[in-house]
């Protein structure tokens, strides 16, 4: 019974060709590996990269104690000296202003009590800055400018007495003061106004002689060099300049910021350099806290005004020169010169604490290579961290 149904099984099946079945098997193995592929895009999808961490940069720094190189280096520039103008005034009768004479040249040193030049046949006599220069004197006249003009004529060497009178003593010291000059002193007009007849008749025989101001010029500190001089036969302009004079020697001004200006002091050495020329000098002057101007290229800072001595060879006004400070100094506190803040001019730290920073003021001592030196302070020891900008 068993092998008749086996038989009949053996003889309704056929046998399947296999030639299909690897086709299919491809397939399959590339629809699994593109589901895969799906999964994993689906899964990955909305996780972007975000943006790559920033590296922390360190925002403070360590007080140290070292040695900070004390050499400071200033951009500057030549500034020329103050200069007056000495003018001669047209005396009554005189057209024009014409130089017959010079006594001085350009780089002569003046002073009072000597002759500058001669203009239109006259002397230019100059006087101390201390006299009133503003009308004429005759005999017998007194008043503030008198008194000074005694001093000056005695100052001269000349025998005259202070009284506040223009009286005969005063007039000739004045006689002998234009007689060493090479001229005679002025008179007074043989004719005087109406109200002054009286005046006249009382005034002692050979006390003509009268003070004309116009003949007389002044230099600002009673002391200075010719920068120029009409020369003899110049004809003068309406403002009647017969010389210019520096009273000032020419200069140089460095601006410096704040921590840079505690290198400097006043009368402290520094060398000037412009081009092949090296001059050794000393800090004139220091400026208080001034305001920058950007539309100047200037700096918040303060002026270092660097004397130049007289005759020194080498510079011209607004020449750019270097100005430069420093030595060597000793071990000290120091920190990065980043570290240094300022507020009005004066230097501060913030010390990292364990709430908020506390500040510091210091006082710079040098600066260099990034570094700036502190001087001892409480509140501030090597290994504390401070804030750096």
């Amino acid at each position: 019974m068993q092998d008749s149904e086996s038989i009949l099984i053996r003889r309704g099946m056929r046998r399947v060709p296999r030639w299909w079945l690897m086709p299919v098997a491809a397939s399959i193995v590339i629809a699994g590996l593109g589901v895969t592929y799906w999964a994993g895009a689906a899964s990955t999808a909305g996780m972007e990269p975000g943006p790559p961490v920033p590296e922390v940069v360190p925002v403070s720094a360590t007080v140290e104690r070292r040695a900070v190189a004390k050499q400071v280096v200033l951009s500057g520039k030549v500034i020329a000296g103050a200069q007056s103008a000495l003018q001669a005034s047209p005396a009554e009768g005189v057209d024009r202003l014409v130089v017959t004479a010079v006594a001085k040249e350009a780089g002569s040193v003046v002073v009072p009590g000597e002759l500058l030049a001669v203009v239109s046949g006259r002397p230019l006599l100059i006087l101390p800055s201390s006299v009133p220069l503003y009308r004429d004197i005759i005999h017998g006249e007194s008043g503030p400018d008198v008194i000074a003009l005694q001093a000056a004529l005695a100052m001269f060497g000349y025998a005259c007495t202070t009284t506040g009178t223009f009286d005969l003593d005063t007039q000739q010291a004045l006689g002998s003061w234009y007689e060493s000059a090479g001229f005679k002193a002025p008179t007074a007009p043989a004719q005087l106004p109406q109200g002054d007849a009286g005046k006249a008749a009382r005034k002692p025989a050979g006390s003509d002689i009268m003070f004309r101001w116009r003949e007389f010029v002044q230099v600002p500190g009673d002391s200075g060099t010719i920068a120029s001089v009409a020369g003899p036969g110049a004809l003068l302009a309406e403002d009647g300049i017969v010389a210019r004079i520096r009273v000032a020697d020419d200069s140089i001004v460095a601006r410096a910021d704040v921590v840079q200006s505690e290198s400097f002091a006043v009368g402290a050495p520094v060398t000037v350099r412009v081009g092949s020329t090296v001059l050794d000098t000393t800090v004139a002057k220091i400026s208080g806290f001034l305001e920058g101007d950007p539309s100047k290229n200037e700096i918040p800072g303060k002026d270092i005004t660097v004397a130049i001595p007289p005759g020194s060879p080498g510079f011209a006004a607004d020449q750019s020169v270097t100005v430069t400070a420093g030595s060597e100094t000793a071990e000290s506190l120091a920190v990065p010169l980043i570290a240094i803040r300022q507020d009005r001019g004066t230097p501060y730290l913030l010390i990292e604490g364990s709430h908020e920073p506390r500040r510091l003021e210091v006082k710079v001592t040098a600066q260099a290579d990034g570094w700036a030196a502190i001087a001892d302070v409480d509140g501030l020891v090597v290994g504390e961290r401070v804030k750096l900008q």
